[in-house]
């Protein structure tokens, strides 16, 4: 897990997560978990992406992916905890009155379940080898990468 979530990025999703709740008169520090959570659900989606049954990608962020140094099980694990630690760092916000805990944890699994996240990688998937039309790639992208989410947990914050 911290093999992946350390290797580097710009870490644009929490930037944006804090820069919203600014933005919306909220402070940093209560925004601190729902930016971490979002970073998590973001490179336990990278580890999965990269694995030999969906991209088989050998480098993320010029370093070795998480299954080329610690095998596809770990990198597995690494993922799967890295979800479910998503939810236990937003459970540790405070919510508030427009968005509660329930809201808040709701948002996250919506974005990384099966309408969102996971349906654009099965899209994605499914387009592989072939020629897709740029609605179905646009879809894609919007999919495997929910802005909604940042958006909304920033703006509880």
């Amino acid at each position: 897990m911290r093999y992946s979530i350390f290797a580097g990025g710009k870490r644009l999703r929490p930037a944006l997560c804090l820069a919203a709740a600014e933005a919306c008169g909220g402070t940093w520090d209560d925004a601190l978990p729902l930016a971490c959570a979002v970073e998590c659900i973001h490179t336990y989606s990278l580890i999965h992406d990269d694995l030999p049954a969906m991209d088989n990608d050998d480098l993320r962020r010029g370093k070795p992916t998480n299954h080329k140094v610690f095998g596809e099980g770990i990198a597995i694990l690494a993922g799967d905890a890295l979800l479910t630690e998503t939810f236990a760092i937003a459970a540790q916000c405070k919510g508030w009155p427009r968005y509660n805990h329930r809201d808040i944890i709701l948002e996250l699994a919506q974005a990384a379940g099966s309408k969102q996240l996971i349906a654009g990688q099965v899209a994605d998937l499914e387009g592989e080898g072939k020629k897709i039309p740029a609605s179905q790639l646009r879809y894609i992208m919007s999919a495997r990468h929910p802005r909604c989410c940042v958006a909304r947990c920033a703006w509880a914050a």
